[in-house]
């Protein structure tokens, strides 16, 4: 078992690595050690706590931006089934699933532009959008 400890002398906040003994001297200032409350390695702490803080800070602000202003998985796929469905006559399977594609693109880039609460406010603005967007998608 290892009888050394690394402490810093609370007199001269030097290191010292120390062999556990009952007459314990600073190596710098010859100060007793025994008998005092040293703190071990200080610094250690500072970026511990830095590196906790910013990813409690980086957490919050990417669930602020990427989650709180998402859209509703119910939403989306009204928004899908009302754009496939937005023919007033029957279609085949294979336009179907062309028409699924054109609608997912379109929802995809309209969504990157207007957000869900600019949706909730506006509805003809992502009408709009919607409409050019599934025009590129063609």
């Amino acid at each position: 078992m290892k009888k050394d400890i690394e402490i810093i002398c609370g007199s001269c906040s030097k290191e010292n690595t120390v062999k556990l003994s009952n007459e314990l001297k600073c190596k710098h200032c010859e100060d007793k050690i025994t008998g005092k409350k040293y703190i071990r390695k200080p610094w250690i702490l500072i970026p511990t706590t830095i590196v906790v803080l910013s990813g409690v800070a980086g957490g919050v602000y990417i669930d602020e931006k990427f989650e709180t202003d998402r859209y509703p998985m119910s939403i989306e796929h009204s928004l899908i089934e009302n754009c496939i469905s937005s023919y007033e006559k029957p279609l085949d399977r294979s336009n179907i699933r062309k028409k699924k594609e054109v609608c997912i693109c379109a929802l995809e880039d309209t969504i990157s532009d207007v957000s869900y609460s600019e949706y909730k406010d506006s509805k003809s603005l992502f009408i709009r959008v919607f409409g050019n967007k599934a025009k590129g998608c063609i």
